[in-house]
């Protein structure tokens, strides 16, 4: 067997975090690849998330993962050695792959949560306000400079990375509200919610450091309900991570329903 870098990379990872492997015959065996992120606002203990994407035959399975174990390692050190944590996703019903990384110390307290929520009638039964002094807008996002700003900050409270292209088309969907708290120019928090007339999505809520339990991301959800109720839409979904404990709080705050876990974290922290 042979693992190697390759010229291009594996997924969303850079060539220089991924590896391949091939067997004598030159046949693929395995893949893998780390992407990550500074969280310093989420994860104040374990700033530094890596995802590992991982797929490789048994007989490749301890050479790759010890390749992108080492890469991990390398990571963080290029990082200041920030404290970090390593995580690979595991369908609930693949057993196989979830031993194997339980036996190479990876922990499996992690998971993706599901959580959904009837759209109540909020025009006379609002639970949750803003913190005094502030107000919610509607966030300008009539220029791509202004989009680009709005998705960065949004990337920096834990959101995904997307293009301004894809907060372009979301703008075009039948469900779409960007909304942000401020108290006089000072930003507190932003919420994304997209879908169509049948569901829509929390895509993110966020809260600056400061203003986290004052309210700020709950009011921001009910907000965004308000608009849901006038639309008719029937149903907000949204998604986090077992480990955030703050929106895991902030969902059944709202009334939010667990719904399932669709897919575990397996978890080491490096």
């Amino acid at each position: 067997m042979k693992i190697y870098q390759p010229m291009m990379g594996v997924g969303a990872a850079s060539k220089e975090n991924s590896f391949r492997v091939i067997d004598d015959a030159g046949i693929e065996i395995g893949l893998g690849g780390l992407t990550y992120r500074l969280l310093k606002k989420v994860y104040e203990e374990r700033p530094l998330l890596i995802d590992m994407v991982m797929n490789a035959h048994p007989i490749a399975r301890d050479m790759l993962l010890g390749a992108l174990l080492a890469r991990a390692e390398s990571i963080k050190e290029e990082m200041k050695d920030v404290p970090a944590r390593i995580t690979t996703s595991c369908a609930l019903d693949d057993h196989e792959r979830h031993d194997f990384f339980l036996q190479m110390g990876f922990d499996d307290y992690n998971g993706l949560e599901l959580f959904a929520l009837k759209v109540p009638d909020l025009s006379d039964n609002r639970h949750n306000y803003p913190p005094i002094g502030t107000s919610i807008v509607d966030v300008d996002l009539k220029t791509r400079k202004r989009r680009e700003e709005f998705l960065l900050r949004m990337v920096s409270l834990g959101a995904e990375e997307h293009a301004d292209e894809w907060l372009t088309s979301k703008m075009r969907g039948v469900v779409f509200i960007a909304k942000a708290v401020y108290y006089g120019s000072d930003f507190a928090g932003g919420i994304v919610v997209v879908g169509d007339e049948r569901e829509a999505t929390l895509d993110f809520v966020g809260v600056e450091t400061r203003w986290r339990g004052k309210g700020v991301a709950s009011s921001l959800i009910d907000e965004s309900l308000l608009q849901l109720g006038r639309q008719g839409v029937p149903y907000l979904v949204a998604r986090a991570e077992r480990r955030n404990n703050r929106a895991m709080k902030v969902f059944r705050k709202c009334g939010f329903d667990w719904i399932r876990t669709e897919e575990l974290l397996l978890g080491k922290d490096i």
